[in-house]
C-alpha cells in the first residue's frame, strides 16, 4: 500500500458512483491540524477522500476500531441510514431512495 504504488494511484483516482452514500472516519495522531497529520501508518492526505457526506477525523493511531469516537460515529451513520431506509420504506421521502 504505497502511495505512488500505480494500482492504489488508479483507485483514488475513481469518483464515488453516484447514488452511494460514503462516509469517512479518519484517524490522526497528536493535536495538530488533521491535514498535516497521520495515524502512524497512512498520512491524512491520503486518507481523504473528496465527495463524502461526512469525514471524521478520530484523534486515534491507525487502529482506531476499538476507539470510543469511532464507535460512536458508525452508530451515527448506521442510525442516519436506518432513518433514511425507514422513511422510504414507509413511502414518506422517495428521494432518499438510494
Amino acid at each position: 500500500m504505497k502511495p505512488n504504488n500505480r494500482f492504489i494511484k488508479a483507485l483514488s483516482a475513481i469518483p464515488i458512483v453516484d447514488g452511494v452514500v460514503a462516509h469517512s472516519i479518519i484517524a490522526v495522531q497528536g493535536d495538530g491540524p488533521p491535514e498535516e497529520g497521520d495515524d502512524g501508518v497512512v498520512k491524512y492526505s491520503s486518507a481523504h477522500i473528496d465527495g463524502v457526506v461526512s469525514e471524521k477525523i478520530v484523534r486515534s493511531s491507525h487502529s482506531t476500531q476499538g476507539n470510543p469516537e469511532t464507535i460512536q460515529e458508525i452508530k451515527r451513520i448506521l442510525i442516519e441510514r436506518a432513518k433514511a431506509l425507514a422513511l422510504i420504506h414507509d413511502g414518506s421521502d422517495p428521494s432518499l431512495n438510494r
